[in-house]
Order: C-alpha cells, then structure tokens, then sequence
C-alpha cells in the first residue's frame, strides 16, 4: 500500500493556488489580513489580478482617528463633511486624501430674489409663522441634516437649528452659502439629486411630503440660489402613535426614487433622580420601502428590490448599492442606529440588516456601541479605482 503523503506547509503551496484562495476571501478586511500572514502569501497577492472590489460601504467610526481641532457634521458618498477650530469647513475623501474647501457653517449671503412656491406647498392658513433661517440661526448649534454634491461646482445642503432648517447652496471654495433671504425655514429632513433635480422630504405638515427644489446656477454669478419649491407627493397623514418613532430615508435606486419608512417602537424608562429625565429605549424596528409616482402624486409600496440591489440607510447619507444576484445582501436594508439625541438610551447598538425576502430584523454584524449625544457611525462610500489603490497601499505595510 503506497504510503500517504502529508499536505506541504502552507507556506510552501504555489502561488497560483494562493491567489485562488485569496480572491475567493469575501470579505475586504480577509483580504486585507491575507498578506500579512508570510512574505510568501504577500508575493502571491501581488500578481493577483483583483476583481472589482465589493460596492458595498464601509462602515466608519467617526471620532477615532480625528486630527485634534477636526470636527465631523456629515458624510455624503465618498465625502466627509469636517471643520477645523476657525470654523472652516471642507470635503475630504479618506481614499484619495482629496479635499473641497467650503464655507464656515456660520457664514451665510443671503440673495433677495423670491422664490417661487407652488400653491399646494405654501403653510396652510392658521400655521404658526416659523421664521426665515435669518432669524433662526442663532438659535443654537447649526446642524447640516443632509449634504449633496450635485456637481464638481454645486453642493447643496439641507442646515438646521433642531429640526427646523433651510436650503443652502455654495460653490467650491466659496466663503459663504447662499440663503432665500425671504423663504420661511421647513422641518427638511433627505436629500438627494436625482435625474439633474434636487428632492427633499419635507414634514412640516406631519406628513412625508416630497418637494422638489429648482436651482438657478448661472457660471457668471458666483452666487447660486432656489427659484421654485413645488410640492410632488402628499405623504401619509395619519396620527402617530405614542410610543413609536418614525425615520425616513430618500435615495435613487433602478432609476427610482426612494423613500425607506422606519417605524422605531420603544418604551419609556422613568428616572426618578432630580433632574432626570425619562428616556426612550428601543425595542424593534418595522420597514417600508415607497417609490414616487410622480404621475398619481403618491407613494406606491415597493415589495422588492430586485435580485441586484442592497440600500445602505443612515441620515443624510443613504444608497443603493448593485449586488451580484448570489449575494446574500441582495433584497436587504442595512441601517445603523442613528439617533442619538438625549432622550435615547446611553448606549444603542450600530447596526442591523432588514430582509425583506422574509420582513425580519438580523443583527450579523458585530455590535459597536457609542454614548447617546456622541456622533454615530457613517457608512463611506468609494468607487472602484479608490478602493483598489487604497489596497494596493496597504500591501507595502507588510
């Protein structure tokens, strides 16, 4: 009986089967470990070709790796939205070390042209007059509830004193945002540009009214402002119940646009010290997925993604993401745990995927938890060339 050979060291196995075994690691973070292992697996790694990286996200601690005086207020894409201690804003991608200087989050010009409302979008008669973002901003903190760059030259985004907020429009390298200086402020929350068009949700009615904003960008004016506000899609009135909370989240998926409604139930803890308050924790979380029907003005439920398509949720910063029909992701809704407001519980968990093949909630990631009033996570998106160079970088480490 011929006597059974034993299996070679694993440093010894040719560098063509290493490579296969690397490029089947389905994770980035497996890849990245790889060739770390030896200088044999490193050199095997080298010649791969890669294929085209995972579209899915990554998911980013803010705070961490911060330089000291840098602040984080939002992402958007591949973008980081930062200042520095003299207030000065500006984009930064973590891939490419690119950066996009913008104005002071204080710094505001303010044009006189009126915009124009559509009849169906103007405060109904009895409203409560909520004042123009002039006579808002100093209320307290400015916050920026959603961040577009519409193009290399336009960025648009959604700021706010709570939840109240405004419109504002800059140029690169601008020194202020360009504000309606008559437009009373909206409870704005999404954002996205969709098909050459900016669209919002627009809550001041209690309802998740969609409104599109129309731009006027002229190249000889350095100064681009809205023209036209017009409601599209008259969203859901109906009362909200007491103990849940309600999130929603806008972005284009299959040349769609998306609305994600996120029903929160929680209950309500009571603390007797002086000067307590009470706080919510939350307990679960419901899902539904709309679509605009801009022909009927509604919102038509969408039952499924596809067999190709993965939405990423956070506030501000959500998308969808093109999967391979194999993959497990497909069909699903990975959202992170993005209130972080006082009355929340101290510590929440990160992250949770929402299938919708069976409508149930899993939590297969490993759990990240951060202080209530700390800044959440944000999911980082790249394209392609950016993520194969910022690998490629990390090879030399080794």
């Amino acid at each position: 009986m011929a006597q059974v050979q034993g299996s070679p060291p694993w440093p010894d196995l040719p560098p063509k089967l290493l490579g296969l075994v690397f490029l089947r690691l389905p994770t980035c973070a497996d890849r990245a470990f790889f060739p770390a292992i030896c200088r044999t697996w490193c050199s095997a790694v080298q010649q791969c070709c890669l294929p085209s990286p995972s579209p899915v996200p990554w998911l980013v601690l803010l705070g961490v790796n911060l330089p000291e005086g840098v602040r984080y207020h939002n992402s958007c894409g591949e973008w980081l939205l930062l200042s520095c201690d003299d207030h000065n804003c500006f984009l930064m991608n973590p891939f490419t070390k690119a950066t996009m200087p913008l104005p002071s989050l204080s710094s505001y010009s303010y044009y006189e042209d009126p915009v124009e409302v559509a009849e169906d979008c103007m405060a109904q008669q009895g409203d409560m007059p909520l004042g123009t973002w002039s006579q808002n901003k100093y209320v307290e903190e400015i916050s920026v509830l959603s961040l577009v760059v519409c193009s290399a030259r336009l960025i648009a985004a959604i700021v706010a004193v709570g939840a109240l907020g405004t419109i504002a429009l800059c140029h690169s390298g601008a020194t202020a945002w360009s504000v309606s200086a008559h437009e009373e402020c909206r409870w704005l929350t999404h954002m996205v540009f969709f098909q050459g068009k900016l669209y919002a949700l627009d809550s001041n009615t209690d309802r998740e009214d969609l409104i599109s904003i129309d731009i006027v960008d002229e190249h000889d004016n350095d100064e681009p402002r809205v023209s036209r506000i017009e409601r599209l899609i008259e969203g859901d009135s109906r009362p909200w119940h007491q103990y849940f909370y309600r999130m929603h989240y806008l972005l284009e998926s299959h040349d769609r646009l998306l609305m994600v409604r996120r029903k929160l139930s929680y209950m309500i803890v009571h603390r007797s010290g002086i000067g307590d308050h009470d706080i919510r924790v939350p307990v679960s979380s419901e899902f539904e997925v709309f679509k605009a029907d801009f022909e009927l003005g509604l919102w038509s439920d969408v039952s499924t993604l596809g067999n190709d398509q993965a939405l990423f949720l956070r506030q501000g910063c959500s998308r969808a993401v093109r999967v391979s029909p194999y993959d497990l992701s497909r069909d699903c809704l990975f959202f992170i745990d993005d209130y972080t407001d006082w009355s929340w519980k101290k510590t929440t968990t990160s992250c949770g995927v929402y299938d919708m093949k069976d409508e149930k909630v899993y939590s297969p990631l490993p759990t990240v938890s951060w202080k209530s009033g700390d800044v959440p996570a944000t999911w980082l998106f790249s394209q392609d060339t950016h993520v194969h160079t910022f690998f490629l970088q990390s090879l030399t480490t080794y």
